[in-house]
């Protein structure tokens, strides 16, 4: 008995159960096979070669999970504060819909809900659509219409030697312009329109005082020339400046943005042909050198200016009349924010100087922006408050006195002689302490600096005779404390260290005076001075017998440079003139600042006192006269120097700027 029965199955469509199947089936004929050969034999084919069924793989993998459905916890732990809303949120819809909270008043009335916005407003808009249409207008209609408008012609001076004729039309009397340009939305326009416009002529100038063009420090050869270029001018036009002449009394730089500039407008030189001059202070800005962006005028002469250090929005006015007022120049329509009463003066003098002080320092008194300093050209300190009130109030401090002894300091040969008719001196500047918020110092005619405390009015602490004549500026080194200069109208400039009261030395080369000095803000060593005509760039590092460079400022005017002003940055300089000018000069061809300024400072100050053993044991015992956060170094006593990369020349120059 035999049965041969073969299963074919397509591999392809082989599932799990007909492989199952074709398992138990192929065991059953087997079994059958062995049965059958032992009933024809008559014994047990055991150890006999039998025919193996066929093995199948079968391989399991894991599929990717199918979420069909989640409820995820909505339990969360009682203290936090999720759980805390939970609980505020389960008690207040138990109270809505078991409890009391289920009896309130409803009623039904019908509701319009708002659109909802998937596009915001300003996409959200109609398509714009644009046709070209032409238009012709005659010869005649132009003409016609021109000629029945009021045409006036007004000669505009560009520049000393070029002048531009404006021809404007009125209709009916009226410009238009006028209505037009007393928009606000036209003035910032304008405003904008001049500066891309002023920045296609002045962009190389505005890339140097940025100081994005600076010197290569890998240069193989460099030369240190110390040379003063001239970048524009802030010149104010016939129409801004009025039929009289005016002269720049005075600059203030932003402390919070280095591209603005205050500068006021009045006299410099009392004459009979200015008594009566006009005012004003205009806001220049580096991104429009041919237009202020805010002119402020007046009546009288201004002599002073001052923007604060804490708001650098506020910008202190100080008159010939001795008013003051606090402008805003955020806007320009903003009226003062405040004004000295005319009924609370205690003088008539011109205000000569004005110096912000911290309102930390001020003893009981809590005001909303903090107090200033005004010096008066009689010798009167005053202290303003701004308070909630138009007007300032004013406190007077100290009223300075002529010194009839000898005082410390330079030692006069002749005596004083007291003048009777004015006890009280000439002030003439103001400078404040650079550690101490409370100090003060006042210059006046005598040469002589009143050291005076905002903590005790009345009185002065010390009187040092600094110049032999008039001074007129002191500035402290940006890397000591006390270390600072003074200059005067004897015609020197003095180095001082606080503790000896003697210059330690003196920097003297024009016949004339000295307006003003300041130290370098890049250069420990280097020293800015100007006179009548000259602006001087000293070095002590290198010689204190004459300036590195000199340089004339408009040589053909008489009195032409009055004041001057460092930017920020210390690469830039502002000098101002009698003729309204203010040329903004940059220092080109200067060395290379140290990495440790106060080093250098210090060992130039010990180089030049090497012939004076007395003065350099008096700066010596003072120790370090630096400021306190910074390191000192000291090189390795090896005798060892490191090469230099390249080459230095100095040169010494005379650059004539007209």
């Amino acid at each position: 008995m035999a049965n041969n029965t073969t299963i074919k199955m397509d591999p392809m469509r082989v599932t799990l159960a007909d492989i199952q199947r074709g398992i138990t089936l192929s065991k059953q004929l087997d079994n059958f096979k062995t049965f059958a050969t032992t009933l024809q034999c008559g014994r047990s084919l055991v150890g006999s070669a039998t025919r193996q069924p066929k093995h199948i793989k079968v391989t399991l993998w894991k599929t990717s999970e199918i979420l069909l459905f989640e409820q995820r916890s909505l339990t969360v732990l009682a203290d936090t504060d999720d759980g805390k809303a939970i609980a505020e949120d389960n008690e207040r819809y138990d109270y809505l819909t078991s409890a009391q909270g289920r009896r309130r008043r409803t009623i039904d009335a019908e509701a319009q809900t708002t659109a909802l916005l998937y596009k915001s407003r300003d996409v959200n808009t109609e398509r714009l659509r644009t046709d070209n249409v032409a238009s012709y207008v005659s010869n005649f209609e132009m003409f016609d219409t021109y000629k029945d408008l009021q045409a006036t012609t007004k000669s505009v001076e560009l520049d000393e030697h070029k002048k531009m004729e404006i021809t404007t039309y009125k209709v009916e009397g009226r410009d238009t312009f006028i209505d037009i340009n007393q928009q606000q939305s036209f003035r910032l326009a304008l405003m904008l329109t001049m500066r891309a416009l002023a920045g296609n002529v002045f962009e190389q100038q505005q890339r140097r005082f940025r100081n994005m063009c600076l010197p290569d420090p890998l240069a193989t050869q460099v030369s240190y020339r110390y040379r003063i270029e001239l970048l524009w001018r802030f010149q104010l036009t016939h129409t801004l400046a009025g039929d009289k002449q005016t002269a720049v009394a005075d600059l203030s730089w932003c402390p919070r943005n280095g591209d603005i500039l205050a500068v006021a407008y009045g006299v410099y030189t009392f004459r009979d042909d200015n008594a009566n001059a006009d005012g004003c202070v205009c806001i220049w800005s580096i991104k429009n050198p041919v237009n202020p962006e805010r002119q402020y005028k007046y009546r009288i002469p201004v002599m002073t200016v001052e923007f604060s250090p804490y708001n650098p929005q506020l910008l202190a006015v100080g008159l010939s009349d001795s008013t003051i007022e606090v402008l805003n120049i955020t806007e320009l329509e903003l009226p003062p924010l405040a004004r000295t009463d005319r009924r609370s003066l205690h003088n008539c003098e011109p205000i000569v100087a004005i110096k912000w002080i911290s309102q930390s320092d001020t003893i009981g008194e809590n005001y909303a922006t903090e107090p200033f300093l005004a010096l008066s050209r009689d010798g009167a300190v005053t202290k303003y408050s701004i308070i909630n009130s138009p007007h300032l109030l004013a406190n007077q401090l100290v009223l300075l006195d002529r010194i009839e002894a000898k005082p410390e300091g330079i030692q006069l040969d002749g005596r004083r002689e007291l003048l009777q008719a004015n006890r009280h001196p000439q002030g003439l500047n103001l400078c404040l302490s650079p550690i101490q918020s409370d100090i003060y110092y006042a210059l006046t005619d005598e040469g002589c600096l009143h050291k005076c405390s905002t903590h005790y009015p009345r009185q002065h602490l010390s009187v040092l005779q600094v110049q032999e004549a008039g001074a007129n500026a002191m500035d402290f080194s940006p890397w000591s404390p006390k270390l600072y200069l003074t200059c005067g109208n004897d015609w020197s400039l003095n180095i001082w260290l606080d503790g000896i009261f003697q210059p330690i030395f003196t920097l003297k080369h024009h016949i004339g005076p000295i307006h003003c000095a300041h130290w370098s803000r890049t250069h420990s060593t280097i020293i800015i001075s100007l006179s009548r005509n000259y602006v001087d760039v000293w070095d002590i590092k290198q010689s204190i017998l004459r300036p590195m460079s000199s340089t004339s400022i408009n040589g053909d005017l008489t009195l032409t440079s009055i004041f001057f002003s460092l930017s920020l940055c210390g690469r830039s300089l502002a000098v101002g003139n009698e003729a309204g000018n203010v040329l903004m000069l940059a220092f080109e061809d200067m060395p290379f600042p140290a990495y440790y300024q106060y080093d250098q400072l210090e060992k130039a100050i010990l180089n030049l006192l090497s012939n004076n053993k007395e003065m350099k044991n008096k700066v010596k015992s003072l120790g370090f006269f630096g400021y306190t956060e910074h390191v000192r170094y000291r090189p390795k006593k090896d005798g060892k120097r490191s090469k230099k990369s390249h080459t230095e020349t100095i040169e010494r120059t005379t650059v004539e700027i007209t």
